[in-house]
C-alpha cells in the first residue's frame, strides 16, 4: 500500500502527487505501526490518494526539512505541495477530518 520513498525522490514525487498523504515514521515506533492501520482503513474509503512512507531516522535530513520532528508525522499531499502536518496518532475519523481540512 505504501510507496517507501528516500530522500533522493520524495521531493519530485511530492511533486507530481496530485493528492497523497506521507507517513514519516521509525521502524521500532508502536505509534507508528498503529498509524499505518489507520491509513489503511483509510485508504479504504478513498480512491486516487497516495500513500508514502519514509523513514524519519535513516533520512534525517528530509524529515527535518518538512517538519517531521518525531514519528509518526503525516503530511497531507494536494495539487503537489504539502497542505498540512500533524504529529501523532489519530484514529480512521480524525484521520478523514483532517485530510479533508487540508488545503491546497
Amino acid at each position: 500500500m505504501f510507496t517507501q520513498l528516500t530522500s533522493a525522490n520524495f521531493a519530485t514525487t511530492l511533486e507530481s502527487t496530485k493528492e497523497g498523504v506521507a507517513l514519516f515514521y521509525k521502524k521500532l515506533c508502536p505509534h507508528c505501526k498503529n498509524m499505518e492501520k489507520v491509513l489503511e482503513k483509510f485508504s479504504g474509503q478513498r480512491q486516487g490518494i497516495s500513500f508514502y512512507s519514509i523513514d524519519i531516522e535513516e533520512e534525517a535530513d528530509t524529515a527535518k526539512a518538512f517538519g517531521a520532528e518525531r514519528a509518526p508525522t503525516i503530511l497531507v499531499i494536494k495539487g503537489g505541495k504539502v497542505a498540512a502536518t500533524k504529529a501523532g496518532l489519530m484514529n480512521p475519523k480524525e484521520m478523514a477530518a483532517f485530510y479533508d481540512s487540508a488545503k491546497a
